[in-house]
């Protein structure tokens, strides 16, 4: 037997459509790169600014990218940088990442022109030195730039240790999630014998709230919670509020060990823009043949720094810039589109203007007036109507021009044949 079935479909082949996003990291968008300080020691930070801006025949589609890479000493800080401009319009966002930065545009920046801008992110030196030796790196950040030297220092290692304090404080931010605050507090660093309870009392500054399921004991065993460090009978623990808590060290298991506390507090949304996080501490304690000593300490973090922008400009005075989309996807942009142009009361102006490789056809000139464009033809793969009429008006009072971004469906035909049946 024979069996004949035909089934085709037209609608999903866009062979013509050629200006897809497209990655910037290679081509010249990037202007300069610079970094505030290229002596670096382990561990140290420092800020990168970058510079870029639409060339000559480079010019910024919606979905186009800009990756930059980052050598495996130097890690990024993570977060979300949004490229606006003074009015909020937003160009695109800059996701910074611990291995990369990568830069998505929207489709302001491909209906401006000479579209320009700047972000700037920050980098740690990384433990990848060894103590006692210096590190050359050269880097171009994947761009088409002249690379940059940076220089880390490993750490200092001098074959001793210093004594230890009655009480220090520190905190960090880490790269990989800078949400998060990341506190240490040591208490009887110089293993003291104590005569009474050591009393600690802890609080948070603004912009951050206490995470308690973090919090840690450790020094003289390995890091405990609060549960066991009470069930153990080393103190109490009492957290007082989301910012805030108490500890009290029992004198008969805080003599000659070192307490290490450890815990977290997460960046509030009005933290996200404090330049810095602060922390104070209370301590009261006696130790051995001493006064009774009440002391103080605090300790600051800086928050990350990193922050952007971009502008552009409409099309000239008097110009009108047609831009010619498929519909739901403006990444794929159509040539060869045909329309015509009319004043308000129906006159035709100039012939047809058909859109180039880039989906795009400006019409220079245009006096103060309403108008409107018909698409008159275009590639058989459109779903168009002649008849639509897309209004716009040259303002006499308006800097620049207009742009018109016109979408366009794709046809999509099923034709569906017949069985035959031979049974010879």
């Amino acid at each position: 037997s024979i069996l004949m079935l035909f089934i085709f479909t037209i609608g999903q082949s866009f062979t013509s459509i050629i200006a897809n996003a497209q990655e910037l990291n290679k081509i010249g968008l990037v202007d300069s790169f610079i970094f505030d300080k290229t002596e670096l020691g382990v561990g140290e930070q420092t800020r990168i600014r970058v510079n870029f801006s639409e060339k000559p025949g480079l010019e910024i589609k919606t979905g186009d990218t800009l990756t930059l890479a980052l050598p495996p000493e130097l890690k990024g800080f993570k977060g979300t940088i949004p490229l606006n401009n003074e009015q909020g319009q937003n160009f695109g966002t800059c996701q910074i990442n611990t291995t990369n930065v990568v830069c998505t545009f929207s489709d302001v920046a491909e209906k401006l022109l000479n579209v320009r801008g700047h972000f700037y992110f920050q980098v740690e030196a990384t433990q990848d030195v060894a103590a006692g030796e210096k590190k050359t790196i050269n880097t171009d950040l994947g761009t088409n730039l002249e690379s940059q030297k940076v220089t880390i220092t490993g750490p200092t290692n001098n074959g001793g240790t210093s004594p230890g304090t009655m009480h220090s404080k520190g905190g960090s931010i880490k790269p990989e999630d800078t949400n998060i605050v990341n506190w240490w507090l040591n208490i009887n660093g110089a293993k003291q014998n104590i005569d009474t309870d050591i009393v600690l009392t802890d609080t948070l500054g603004p912009g951050q709230t206490l995470n308690q399921d973090s919090f840690r004991i450790g020094g003289f065993a390995a890091p405990m919670t609060p549960e066991a460090f009470q069930a153990q009978g080393y103190g109490t623990v009492t957290f007082m509020g989301d910012n805030a808590f108490k500890v009290v060290m029992n004198k008969d298991k805080a003599s000659g060990i070192t307490f290490a506390f450890s815990y977290t507090s997460t960046i509030t949304a009005s933290g996200k823009s404090q330049p810095y996080f602060d922390n104070q501490y209370t301590v009261d304690y006696k130790i051995t043949n001493e006064n009774p000593v009440s002391t103080s300490g605090s300790a600051r973090v800086n928050n990350i720094d990193q922050g952007g922008g971009a502008q552009g400009d409409l099309p000239p005075k008097g110009t009108l810039r047609i831009v010619k989309h498929i519909a739901g996807d403006e990444t794929k942009f159509i040539p060869n589109v045909s329309f015509n142009l009319y004043t308000e009361s129906g006159q035709q102006i100039g012939g047809t203007y058909i859109t180039d490789g880039q989906g795009m056809v400006e019409v220079p000139d245009l006096d103060p007036g309403n108008y409107y464009v018909q698409e008159i033809a275009g590639p058989n793969y459109l779903d168009f109507d002649p008849q639509v009429k897309v209004p716009f008006k040259i303002d006499a009072n308006a800097e620049k021009g207009v742009k018109l971004s016109i979408p366009n469906k794709v046809k999509t035909i099923s034709v569906s044949g017949t069985k035959t049946w031979n049974d010879n």
